[in-house]
Order: structure tokens, then sequence, then C-alpha cells
């Protein structure tokens, strides 16, 4: 597997954009509604590492409380291979399987921290 983004899940898109650009000084990357009331935004930094915002517009006045607001992007060969490994180890996806509109398929699992791990195969960017 190889490390490939960081997700963090926001309130509020425009806003979250404007702080990790104008302070942070990342530059974006793609912006995206994934689908209804689902908007994404990668940025990356000049070693092109990269974090992915995303908002739920069903979530935005949801508690958060004992939820995860940031995951991790591990790219995989296979994602069948993958979850074959998950069950074996007897862990729980979360969220998943899910195919993009662009053909990436991934499945979300937790760590023991209650850190959500977003599985991806086909990662393009």
């Amino acid at each position: 597997m190889n490390y490939v983004f960081t997700t963090i899940k926001v309130r509020d898109l425009e806003q979250s954009l404007k702080f990790y650009k104008e302070v942070i000084g990342l530059k974006e990357v793609v912006k995206f509604e994934a689908q209804p009331g689902v908007k994404i935004v990668f940025l990356k930094d000049e070693n092109n590492n990269k974090i992915e915002l995303i908002e739920f517009e069903h979530m935005k006045n949801a508690s958060d409380e004992g939820k995860s607001k940031v995951s991790i992007g591990f790219a995989v060969e296979s994602l069948d291979n993958t979850m074959k490994l998950v069950k074996e180890r007897d862990l729980e996806i979360v969220m998943g399987p899910v195919e993009t509109a662009s053909g990436e398929r991934f499945i979300h699992i937790k760590d023991p921290n209650g850190v959500e791990i977003n599985l991806i195969e086909g990662f393009k960017m």
C-alpha cells in the first residue's frame, strides 16, 4: 500500500478551502460534487502531498461526537484482495465498497483509535 492523501470532513467547504489555500498555502487540484450533497476538493503542497476536504450537506448540523473527522487514504492494487484481508483480520468495513464516477473503488475501515482508513483502488491523482 502507498499513502496517497488525508481526508478532513468539514462543515463549510468554502471556508475550509479558503483557510487551506490562504493560510496554509496549498494549491487546489480538483473540485467536484461526488454525488448530490457531497462536495470534494483535493489540494496539494509543493511536494505533491495531498489532502481531501469533504463536505456532506446532510451532516452540516449533525453532532460530530464520536465520529472521526479525519481519514487517511492508501492506494491498493486490488480492492477485492484488500477486502479479503480485511475480512480475514475480522475488521469492519464502515463504508463501501463505493465506485466513483471516474472509476476508483474504495472502502473505509477504522484503525484501533477510530481513525478512518480509506483503501482505494485506481487512485490516479
